[in-house]
C-alpha cells in the first residue's frame, strides 16, 4: 500500500518539491554569473541553495542536468512572449525588429542567463541545448517572423543563416567584443535580418551607425 506524504506545516509535499527545485536552479544561476559554468560543483549549488544534496538529486541527476534546466527555463519565456510581441505585426520589417527586441530584452534582463548562455558551447551538455534552440527556433522564424512556408528549403536556409548567425554575433555582443548599446545592436540585427530576408533595405544599412 502506498504511503501518504502528508503536508509539512502546512504545505503540501509536492509544492516543497518545487520550491526546492526552484531554489536550486535559482542557485545555479546565481553561481553561473559568479565563477562561471566550468567551477560548479552539486556541493557548491546545494549549499548556495541552503539544502541538503539529498534535495539536489530529487530533482536533477547531476551537475549538467540542472545546467541545462536552468539554461531551457530561462529562455522558455522568450517564445511566449515573441508570440505576444508579433500578434500584432503585420510586415516582415515589424516582426525582424520586434524580434531582435525580445532577443536582446531576454538577455539584458538577467546577466545569469547570458553568461550561461555565451559559456554554454564549452559545456558537452549545454552545447547540445543551445543547438537544439537553434532548430526549435529555426522553423518558428520562417513561419512567424518571415511569413514564408517552413516546408520550403530556401525559406529555411535563410532561417536558418539568420538564427546561426544571429546566435554567433550575439554570444560575441554579450561578450563585450561589439562595442553597441542595446539599440544599436537591436537596430543593427533588424536591418541585417531584413537585408538577408530579401526586403531592399540599402538606404537603412548606409545610414546604420556601428
Amino acid at each position: 500500500m502506498t504511503g501518504v506524504v502528508r503536508p509539512y506545516r502546512g504545505v503540501a509535499a509536492q509544492t516543497r518539491l518545487r520550491e526546492r527545485r526552484q531554489r536550486v536552479l535559482e542557485a545555479c544561476l546565481d553561481l553561473v554569473a559568479e565563477s562561471g559554468v566550468a567551477d560548479i560543483t552539486v556541493e557548491a549549488i546545494a549549499a548556495r541553495a541552503g539544502l541538503s544534496k539529498r534535495y539536489f538529486y530529487e530533482s536533477f541527476r547531476d551537475r549538467d542536468a540542472v545546467l541545462v534546466a536552468a539554461f531551457g527555463e530561462a529562455l522558455s519565456p522568450m517564445g511566449r512572449e515573441l508570440a505576444a510581441e508579433l500578434s500584432a505585426c503585420s510586415c516582415v520589417e515589424e516582426r525582424v525588429e520586434r524580434t531582435a527586441r525580445v532577443l536582446v530584452r531576454t538577455f539584458t534582463s538577467d546577466r545569469r542567463v547570458a553568461r550561461l548562455y555565451t559559456e554554454a558551447p564549452g559545456n558537452g551538455a549545454l552545447a547540445q541545448a543551445r543547438r537544439q534552440m537553434v532548430d526549435e527556433f529555426t522553423p518558428l522564424l520562417v513561419r512567424e517572423v518571415l511569413l514564408g512556408d517552413p516546408a520550403d528549403p530556401r525559406a529555411s536556409a535563410t532561417s536558418m543563416l539568420m538564427v546561426a548567425g544571429t546566435t554567433e554575433v550575439l554570444d560575441r555582443w554579450l561578450r563585450g567584443d561589439l562595442a553597441l548599446g542595446d539599440e544599436q545592436f537591436i537596430r543593427m540585427l533588424t536591418v541585417l535580418g531584413i537585408r538577408l530576408a530579401g526586403a531592399e533595405f540599402d538606404e537603412e544599412l548606409r545610414r546604420q551607425s556601428l
